[in-house]
């Protein structure tokens, strides 16, 4: 697998448990398209084009009235993920959506664990703040992971995050 296309089996993942989650009636969840300028097209296949700005995060949408924003990461390391691995807009995205207090939040997955986690946005504002100190350590462990965040676990949809959603952000 590429480097460029190293999320998107994870991204498919996600796209099913999406679609599963809207079926079932527990949440609208839509993958936010990165806005591309076409440049160069023939009928509908576009041959040349860039991207015209920053997209914000990889989802977004609704679940039981509470509005939900997370950015979607797939690393191939076994112990770590590494914060530049973030783009700032998509970390600015996240800040402003928990400050109108949205759930906001990144998922991990590690693919040679087999294991996705949940970090809520404050505890990623944590490292991300600690990243640009300049001795700051750039990326967090799995061992914080495994303490700090949730693992999301596989039921009837491949990654269920609103099982750890509804838990943790229970009103």
């Amino acid at each position: 697998m590429s480097y460029a296309n190293r999320g998107t089996a994870f991204e498919s993942m996600l796209d099913f448990t999406n679609e599963i989650y809207d079926r079932n009636g527990r949440a609208v969840i839509n993958k936010r398209p990165t806005p591309v300028k076409v440049t160069r097209s023939s009928g509908f296949k576009v041959l040349a084009g860039f991207f015209e700005k920053p997209s914000t995060v990889d989802y977004d949408g609704v679940s039981k009235g509470k509005a939900i924003a997370f950015e979607a990461k797939s690393v191939k390391s076994l112990t770590r993920f590494d914060i530049n691995n973030m783009e700032k807009h998509q970390y600015e995205y996240l800040e402003k959506y928990h400050r109108q207090n949205g759930v906001a939040f990144l998922l991990v997955h590690f693919t040679k664990l087999r294991k996705t986690y949940l970090l809520q946005f404050e505890t990623l504002r944590s490292y991300w703040l600690h990243s640009k100190e300049p001795n700051g350590r750039k990326s967090i462990p799995i061992d914080d992971f495994e303490m700090h965040a949730y693992e999301v676990p596989t039921t009837t949809v491949p990654v269920d995050y609103l099982s750890v959603v509804e838990r943790v952000y229970a009103a």
